[in-house]
């Protein structure tokens, strides 16, 4: 059984908390125009292939539908005027409809034609789950992030869907073929137009670059690289549910402060916050310059709450090494915010920089901003972490 993966989910949740947007894309005077203009369009353009003349055509087609559950009608087409070898396929209110283009059917043999036939039927496999909520937020984050306005995470968040849905839809060919080596071969013939590929080596090569480079990740736009597929179909088939991590780690990897979705970013802003708070948690760190300055970063913030330094911590050392001198430099902000508290904020960000384990990247923010060398960087630390136990000590 194919369950929607976790990013599916998330977005989708995402959007429903958005009425206005949702109400938008599941309205279905609208969905209906978009299929009026697609068959037209479909119907002028390709080939429509009949069940009587294509018998092989449509029983692997059979096969796909009868492993995978699915009583929709499915209608099988070419491309005409077409040189990029490819297969899509469109539902909408219902109908299905598969696209060949190029020489894609004479290109493959039976199994690889059917791990593609499959591969294609299981995006319709993901579309209706949750009563088709799926393809609602499908459809809003594609949306979005081809229009001309959108911000970056919105435009990492459809990436992501994307990627995600065509791991899902390999899983799908898998459960049809029983086997990974015709979804490989598929991928890798249409990308290189080979005709002949061994599934096997292609895997060998796909783990040879993750020897190299282990947080190496995809920046694919419509699919994942090739051999971020096909080693994940590989390891499903290997490892099935088991496989997880390592999937969701070759598909988002380590991310930096300009590769954040919707989701990481609400992530780092709220680790963001808690920093902050935990900065102002000190009486004497709460001046009009610092307030004024942690209301530039939220317009909002309780400076009475105070997060935990240990949790926190944990939560910093798993962010890539970019987002950990973002957020030293966020205490560097503040460290010389009130120039009449001199060195003592100086001094505490030293200290939360050891308790936060982001000594490193703070000194190294420090010695950017200030200019200096290593050692005038270590003598500015242990100077400044004086002032602040000097003042501790007053204050106590």
């Amino acid at each position: 059984m194919l369950s929607a993966l976790p990013y599916h989910l998330l977005t989708t949740e995402y959007f429903k908390a958005q009425p206005q947007v949702w109400n938008y894309f599941s309205n279905n005077t609208y969905k209906s125009e978009q299929m009026i203009a697609f068959k037209a369009d479909l119907l002028k353009n390709s080939y429509k292939f009949d069940p009587l003349s294509e018998p092989a055509l449509y029983d692997k087609l059979q096969v796909a539908r009868d492993k995978l559950g699915m009583a929709t009608k499915v209608t099988l087409y070419q491309a005409e005027n077409t040189v990029e070898d490819n297969a899509s396929i469109v539902y909408l209110n219902g109908e299905t409809h598969i696209l060949f283009s190029g020489k894609i059917i004479q290109l493959m043999n039976d199994e690889e034609l059917l791990a593609i036939i499959s591969h294609e039927l299981s995006h319709i496999q993901l579309y209706t789950r949750l009563n088709g909520e799926v393809e609602i937020a499908d459809r809003i984050i594609t949306a979005i992030a081809n229009h001309q306005d959108s911000v970056p995470a919105q435009y990492e968040t459809a990436r992501l869907f994307k990627l995600y849905t065509e791991i899902f839809c390999d899983r799908g060919a898998l459960l049809v073929t029983g086997d990974y080596k015709p979804i490989i071969a598929s991928l890798v013939k249409l990308a290189t137009g080979l005709q002949t590929v061994n599934a096997d080596s292609y895997i060998k090569q796909a783990e040879d670059i993750f020897s190299i480079d282990a947080n190496y990740k995809t920046m694919g736009v419509t699919h994942p690289e090739n051999f971020i597929r096909a080693r994940a179909v590989w390891l499903w088939h290997q490892k099935g549910t088991d496989a997880e991590p390592l999937i969701q780690k070759m598909i988002e990897g380590y991310t930096g402060l300009d590769e954040l979705d919707l989701f990481k970013q609400q992530h780092v802003s709220a680790i963001t916050e808690q920093l902050i708070r935990i900065l102002l948690s000190k009486k004497w760190m709460q001046t009009p310059h610092t307030i004024a300055l942690a209301k530039q970063y939220f317009g909002q913030i309780d400076i009475g709450q105070n997060p935990a330094v240990e949790t926190l911590s944990s939560q910093i050392e798993l962010l890539h090494p970019y987002l950990q001198d973002y957020l030293s430099y966020v205490m560097y902000d503040f460290a010389v915010a009130d120039k009449e508290l001199e060195d003592i904020p100086l001094g505490y960000c030293f200290f939360l920089g050891d308790e936060l384990k982001l000594a490193q990247s703070f000194a190294g923010a420090v010695k950017k901003e200030k200019k200096l060398t290593d050692k005038k960087t270590a003598t500015l630390k242990k100077h400044s972490l004086m002032e602040y136990q000097k003042h501790l000590t007053q204050a106590g």
